[in-house]
Formats: C-alpha cells, structure tokens, sequence
C-alpha cells in the first residue's frame, strides 16, 4: 500500500483480517470483530467523485455491515476535496496524521515510583479496556456494544502476541494500570498502537516513558524498521510524539459512519 497509515495499519492487525484486492479498491474485514469500523472498511485508490457510488459499493462488499467505513490509499489527499464529496451524506471525515521518527528517539525517564512491563495477567488487560472505555465514550463513540468490541480487541492482540507479531507494554504504580500501547513490527515498518493513559495519571510523562520501551523492544527485533505513529500533529499527543523527535510524514483521510 502506498500510505504508511493504511499499511501499517494492516500490519497491527496481522493474523486477525482478511484482505480482498480489485483493481479500484482493498476490502479488509475482520470476522471475529464486525463491529470494528476500521477492520472493516473498504479503501479505495482513486480521489472521490461520488459518494453515494462510494457508499453503494461499500455495502456490495460488506452487506452485512451495520456501518460505513471508506478510506483511500492516497497520501496527502486534500480534506476539503473529501469533505465537498461527502457533504450532506452524514457520513464524518476524517484527516489522520502519521508521524515518522526518522532520526534518534528523544529518551524520556519513567517516573519515580513507577515501573514499565509487558502485559502478563487477565488483570492488565481488563484495566487497560476500562481506560479505553472511558477515552472512547468522551470522544462520542455508543456505549452499546463497546464492551464485547473492547472484550474482543484483547482477545485478539493476545493471540498477535502469543504469536510473535507485537508486544504490549504497560507503565504501573504498584500493581495499577496507569498507561499502555502496543508496537507491532515487521522488517519494514514499526507501528505503535492504542496509545492511552488513565485520566487521573495524566501529564508525568507517563507516554514518553512508554515510547521508549516499546522502541527498544522492536528495534531489537527490526534494527532497521521505520517507526511510525499516527496522531493528529497538532493534538497534544502529536506534539508530546514530535518533542520525541517524530516528524508528519503524510496525512489519509477516512469517512465513516457508525453502526445504526
């Protein structure tokens, strides 16, 4: 694929989804989790012109799909060319931003009373679905049905660890969770994943101590893989991730709907 969002993309869900390529576009789905909007999606690799050709062809491929998801393999694709073509539809989107580090990564302490792990217990992996929870309620998302979607999500990035695709990594004062990510690599690429710290541990550095644990993990395994993360640049996660010294590398677009 010709965005490293998109490929990498694919890359963290390695083992869990099943691609379909045509000429003018990819199917990706993700049996075990339908309700995965971005497991589930189908990314074109033309600029829109019609969205309701779009949106019909998206529910000739995945019919049983109780939401739309459309991306495109286009770095770079102007927003407001995508959100002209989408007016009125209902349909939200997106720009997404990933960001490169290309040089040496800025090393950040842990802090003091804390330590760093890989995820080893049930228990981990329940905390780190209740922050999720939480992070995506407050950005809008249905409660309905996020616990089993969140469920299944751990289920499955156990199974990509157990089989040597990616590592999960949590930073814990005594034996609480208070942020985690994933990082999951291949000889070419290295993408962090699922970034998220629990609200009442915010701004001790927490991510950038992460950052830099799951970094030396992949980079012992894929010397000369690429890192990359995908973050709005001018969020306050993209700026904490461009101190590190990552730097926007292309930008996608995505337009979604969600289940009804």
């Amino acid at each position: 694929m010709k965005s490293l969002e998109f490929a990498t993309d694919l890359l963290v869900q390695a083992g869990q989804t099943d691609i379909t390529h045509y000429d003018d576009r990819i199917v990706q789905t993700t049996p075990d989790e339908p309700n995965f909007w971005f497991g589930n999606r189908v990314i074109f690799s033309d600029p829109p012109t019609d969205a309701a050709l779009l949106i019909a062809q998206f529910h000739r491929d995945l019919p049983a799909a109780r939401h739309v998801c459309i991306g495109w393999d286009i770095p770079d694709l102007p927003l407001e060319e995508v959100t002209r073509v989408f007016e009125g539809t209902g349909l939200r989107v997106e720009q997404g931003d990933t960001l490169a580090l290309r040089g040496a990564l800025r090393r950040a302490p842990v802090p003091e009373g804390a330590w760093i792990r890989s995820f080893s217990s049930p228990s981990d992996w329940r905390q780190s679905a209740a922050i999720a929870k939480v992070h995506h309620m407050k950005d809008g998302l249905p409660e309905a049905e996020l616990e089993t979607y969140l469920h299944n999500k751990s289920i499955s990035r156990q199974a990509q660890i157990a089989n040597g695709l990616g590592q999960w990594y949590g930073l814990f004062y005594g034996n609480r969770l208070a942020g985690d990510m994933g990082i999951f690599h291949d000889d070419r690429l290295i993408r962090y994943q699922s970034v998220q710290t629990h609200e009442a541990f915010r701004r001790r550095g927490i991510c950038a101590a992460l950052l830099c644990a799951c970094l030396d993990w992949a980079r012992s395994r894929a010397p000369k893989a690429l890192p990359v993360i995908v973050a709005q640049a001018d969020s306050d996660a993209g700026r904490l991730y461009r101190r590190a010294g990552f730097e926007l590398a292309e930008t996608t677009i995505s337009a979604y709907r969600p289940s009804r």
